[in-house]
């Protein structure tokens, strides 16, 4: 059944294709339209820090630095930064900038902003973590401003990329519905925001006060479509310009058909199941007859290796994400800072996997359900589908549910689930990735925020917290590899694969592909 699905949806692609007249070119007064896999959260830069919304707000909001396409730290809103001592760093702030309603740019905007991303709260999560180790702000005049931190913070100016800049003018108690209905959304960014519909659409125009080189198009649309097949189908029809994470399964006919451009780079995102590690009862884990399990056999670590043994990583590699993926050994890809080349590649055993849960008392295995998003990611229902046929192989009765992006993020958040597959872009150093993901939930330090399975080591920790506070780098990248080893030997997370980006585009554009996931219009050019 499988095969007549696939094979109807190629020949549906094949009568489209010819059916379409595809423009070649747009004229740059005509708006851009772009298609995304998924749509952004929210239009309040300090809160929903998910890739896609990050990259909505970039183009309203600038930050004190940015990155470019390769993850290298550039100048934006700050001209210039130094350490005057291991915990204070001082920035130049760039003269003559306003922000989109005419206000002039600032430090006490910086500082303003620092603030209310300090004390924001949002059940979709908040940019809280990446100002956490600044304990001071100080406007040292108009244009440049002090941050002190209560120890040596090395990752301080990658979080600030993370960290937008608003009017200090909107005030102390500025509502999130405010910026979802564009009346707060003044930024200093290229564009500004004109109107959003969630789940239809999010109007941009070119902003005539942006201090950098005018964008090249008047006026984008992003328009979010969840389904890869029509997503495909709108570029195909001329309906949109641009689709990003284009399926896996389409790359190879659209590189043979003369209309249409595709853009791929390597992803900095790896995925990884996430299991419940602090509940005694997990809601999702049963006996064979359905009664609830206790204790909790995910909190065993023989039952997380027999789940790692039971997945044959090159397999989702090559016919799950057909080629577009490598396997993942850790929870950040190769590449990234503080990346540990002692880890060994973790091997598919599905005979040692059925000993490893007879080992821990499940001779006949368990039932268990695995929460996975559809849409938020490339193939990543695919990828749930195919973990659970893995794991049924060794006697975990695995359900699979698929959910569509808002409501999986909202069980994430709260962690409603047993075992769910998530991801995390570690965005050049596995620093960010390990203390949000796998150092142990402490609130007030900034750490463990986005430790939705509540994994916790203290020997973990303290290597992460030592890294998180040590300047030299050599020092630092071995805290951080020792940490990172000694997580996976816990499988705190079990990590998957790590995927490659596509985009496509009509002909006659080009689009910058980058080693992050976010969709940019900037980085749309006309050839």
């Amino acid at each position: 059944m499988a095969g007549w699905l696939v094979l109807a949806r190629r020949v549906a692609l094949g009568l489209l294709v010819l059916a379409s007249g595809l423009p070649t070119g747009l004229a740059r007064s005509e708006p851009l339209t772009i298609a995304l896999q998924t749509d952004l959260t929210s239009l309040d830069p300090h809160v929903a820090p998910t890739f896609t919304s990050a990259a909505m707000q970039q183009h309203v909001y600038g930050s004190l630095v940015s990155m470019d396409a390769a993850l290298n730290i550039v100048p934006d809103l700050a001209t210039a930064w130094r350490n005057t001592d291991d915990t204070s760093w001082e920035f130049d702030l760039r003269e003559g900038v306003t922000f989109s309603d005419g206000r002039p740019f600032t430090a006490e905007d910086v500082a303003y902003s620092i603030r209310r991303a300090k004390a924001i709260r949002n059940p979709a999560g908040t940019v809280a973590p990446y100002v956490r180790a600044i304990r001071e702000v100080e406007v040292a005049g108009p244009h440049r401003i002090r941050l002190r931190t209560e120890t040596p913070y090395p990752l301080l100016i990658a979080d600030l990329a993370r960290v937008r800049i608003i009017s200090a003018a909107l005030g102390e108690d500025a509502p999130t519905e405010r910026f979802n209905r564009g009346e707060a959304a003044t930024g200093t960014g290229p564009y500004r925001a004109i109107r959003w519909i969630p789940g239809d659409r999010l109007e941009l125009r070119r902003n005539p006060a942006y201090s950098g080189p005018a964008p090249e198009w008047e006026e984008v649309v992003f328009r979010p479509i969840p389904s890869d097949a029509s997503r495909l189908a709108a570029l195909l029809s001329g309906s949109v310009d641009v689709i990003d994470k284009v399926a896996t399964a389409d790359i190879a006919g659209l590189r043979r058909d003369a209309r249409v451009s595709v853009f791929q780079h390597d992803g900095n995102r790896t995925m990884f199941l996430v299991p419940d590690l602090s509940r005694e009862t997990s809601p999702f884990v049963t006996g064979a007859d359905g009664t609830p399990l206790t204790p909790n056999p995910l909190r065993r670590i023989e039952v997380r290796r027999a789940i790692s043994a039971a997945i044959n990583r090159p397999a989702l590699v090559e016919r799950v994400m057909e080629g577009m993926a490598s396997p993942a050994n850790q929870a950040a890809p190769a590449g990234m800072f503080g990346h540990s080349g002692r880890i060994p590649p973790a091997p598919y055993d599905a005979a040692g996997a059925r000993k490893l849960l007879a080992e821990a008392g499940y001779p006949q295995g368990f039932r268990m359900t695995l929460h996975c998003s559809s849409g938020r990611y490339v193939n990543d229902r695919q990828t749930c589908q195919a973990v659970g046929q893995m794991l049924n192989r060794i006697g975990i009765q695995a359900a699979v549910e698929a959910e569509p992006p808002q409501v999986f993020y909202t069980r994430m958040t709260r962690f409603d689930a047993s075992l769910l597959l998530n991801g995390w872009g570690s965005i050049g150093d596995n620093l960010i990735v390990m203390r949000q993901a796998l150092h142990s939930v402490d609130e007030a330090r900034g750490y463990g925020g986005f430790n939705r399975g509540r994994y916790a080591n203290p020997e973990v920790d303290r290597l992460i917290e030592t890294a998180a506070a040590t300047i030299d780098p050599e020092r630092r990248r071995a805290a951080q590899q020792a940490a990172m080893e000694g997580a996976m030997a816990d499988l705190g997370v079990i990590p998957l694969y790590t995927a490659a980006w596509a985009w496509a585009t009509r002909k006659g554009l080009r689009y910058e592909a980058g080693f992050d996931e976010g969709t940019l219009a900037t980085r749309v050019t006309a050839r």
